[in-house]
């Protein structure tokens, strides 16, 4: 378990929070790409207990390696404030996405996943017709509902150096390049789910609905693309 009476020391200059689907993992092979390999690390901060993970790996130094300058990955900003020294005015970036979406290819990822996991085919086994849940059982569910919200927990879109749109990937990496005055970037794809799934519009209602917050920071954060969109003349 980490010790919560010290602070993590550190050489980070720029800190990505990795909202669940909104393409995280090919943005942080943009960012090895952008960085260097050595200096880009997947950190995750989980609780109940509290545990720190440097590229999915327990992590109880006192101090991340020299090297890493760059941290990508799910964590809420007051958490890390909490536990690692940040430099002030490190950047902090993101990518957002429609949240109804994401909530409906969250669901599918995590039935793919848990279907591949258990193999039940192989297995001869018959426990997912029982025990999986429907989409909207699993939207429905408090720990699902506004995550995106949940996410950025203690920090402002507008106090975020830049903020990406998933549905806008390519567009706004070009936005992410000249922010941070970057070389051309290649664009990668990872962790894609598959073939689209069909929701019916009432379910998709209903997804809106329960994810008001998040509805509300995408708005947001579509307001604040226009203005990047206007100050770089894209």
């Amino acid at each position: 378990m980490f010790r919560k009476n010290r602070k993590i020391k550190n050489h980070i200059e720029l800190i990505s929070i990795h909202i669940p689907k909104t393409a995280g993992t090919s943005f942080r092979n943009i960012l090895k790409k952008s960085f260097g390999e050595e200096k880009v690390a997947r950190l995750d901060i989980k609780n109940d207990p509290l545990q720190v993970e440097v590229d999915s790996l327990p992590f109880t130094d006192s101090k991340l390696p020299p090297k890493i300058r760059v941290i990508h990955g799910h964590f809420k900003y007051p958490d890390l404030e909490q536990l690692f020294e940040i430099k002030p005015g490190t950047p902090v970036v993101t990518w957002l996405r429609d949240p109804v979406q994401r909530v409906v290819s969250n669901y599918f990822y995590l039935s793919k996943r848990l279907h591949e996991e258990l193999d039940e085919k192989g297995k001869g086994l018959n426990i997912l017709a029982k025990m999986e849940k429907s989409l909207m059982e699993y939207a429905r569910a408090e720990i699902n509902r506004n995550r995106i919200s949940k996410f950025l927990t203690g920090i402002k879109l507008d106090q975020l150096d830049f903020v990406g749109i998933m549905e806008h990937y390519a567009e706004d990496l070009e936005i992410f390049k000249r922010t941070f005055d970057l070389p051309d970037l290649e664009i990668f794809e990872h962790n894609v789910t598959g073939t689209k799934k069909e929701v019916c519009e009432a379910d998709l209602e209903e997804i809106k609905q329960l994810n008001t917050e998040d509805i509300s920071l995408y708005e947001i954060a579509l307001k604040i693309r226009d203005k990047q969109l206007q100050k770089f003349n894209l």
